[in-house]
């Protein structure tokens, strides 16, 4: 199935990992932009932080990859009243909102292992597990969706070098203030380098450590990592401290990890995954698994009180 192709080439990256050329860098550059997405999450009261974000479409029916520690929100949507979150999507640069989302799936043993973030001001984390799927579910001005959306294809594989270039891309808001991030969020992307890999068990590549550069901001949470073929390497996840964006080095969960993660929860790879129907996928999650995972959530914010 074409539409839903995850790539796992090898040899072709062996033999031909040179430095982008300045033509390829433009091209490359153009067709991620047109995938990204902000995604943008208000809260009614003060029990929870608003937060801002990026995700990435992976195939044309709309679904949008982005880390758990944002997809997290969506369980929270009734959090001490109704309709306390309120998240869309945000295209576009600056980002003008146009679509509404829903959760598709979240990583059931990041919620599990990461339950206390939100409690936290600053955050850590290793990176293992933090993704999950949105889906478009209409848009905000009540248009026609499109029948294919631009996305970039998920390449799941092992092979790759250190020193090997890829282009960053995300909606960074570090240094915006709330105002700003509402009308003026724009879209910002780095040439850069992958200078080491990690992993969190075996001998797999799971976490890309990609230096610091002007996406190492607030924000970049989920933005993608592109190689030059145009695929998509991995989502930006963590992110270490610094006074600036060069000093602060952003770390990147690959689509390899995500790929045997979902073999390990659900018992699919991500190829399959994203030959499900999108919608009934997502219905059987919100009424299955999701309301577990908002409980574990939940009673960890009111430390086991009613709310």
């Amino acid at each position: 199935n074409q539409e839903n192709k995850v790539e796992t080439k090898t040899e072709q990256q062996k033999q031909t990992t040179k430095n982008f050329t300045l033509k390829k860098i433009k091209k490359v550059n153009e067709f991620a932009r047109k995938a990204l997405v902000n995604i943008l999450c208000n809260t009614k009261g003060n029990s929870l932080s608003p937060i801002s974000g990026t995700g990435v479409f992976i195939n044309p029916k709309g679904i949008i990859l982005t880390n758990a520690h944002i997809g997290q929100y969506f369980l929270l949507k009734d959090f001490k009243e109704k309709d306390n979150v309120s998240c869309v999507v945000r295209v576009g640069s600056p980002a003008q909102p146009t679509y509404n989302v829903e959760l598709m799936y979240i990583s059931p043993n990041w919620v599990k292992d990461n339950r206390s973030v939100l409690k936290s001001y600053n955050p850590t984390g290793t990176g293992e597990n933090d993704f999950a799927f949105l889906r478009v579910t209409g848009t905000i001005n009540g248009d026609k969706l499109p029948e294919n959306f631009p996305y970039v294809v998920p390449n799941i594989r092992e092979y790759i070098e250190k020193k090997e270039p890829v282009l960053l891309v995300s909606y960074p808001a570090g240094f915006l203030g709330g105002q700003s991030i509402l009308q003026n969020l724009n879209i910002a992307s780095s040439i850069t380098e992958i200078q080491d890999y990690f992993t969190f068990k075996g001998p797999t590549i799971d976490l890309l450590s990609v230096g610091g550069t002007i996406v190492s901001q607030k924000g970049s949470s989920g933005g993608a990592v592109v190689d030059k073929f145009v695929s998509l390497l991995g989502i930006i996840s963590t992110s270490s401290n610094g006074d600036t964006t060069s000093q602060r080095e952003l770390r990147a969960i690959t689509l390899a990890h995500i790929n045997r993660a979902l073999q390990i929860e659900i018992g699919i790879t991500l190829e399959k995954f994203l030959d499900q129907d999108p919608e009934k996928f997502a219905k059987t999650f919100a009424s299955t698994t999701a309301p577990l995972l908002t409980k574990i959530i939940s009673d960890e914010l009111t430390n086991g009180k009613p709310y």
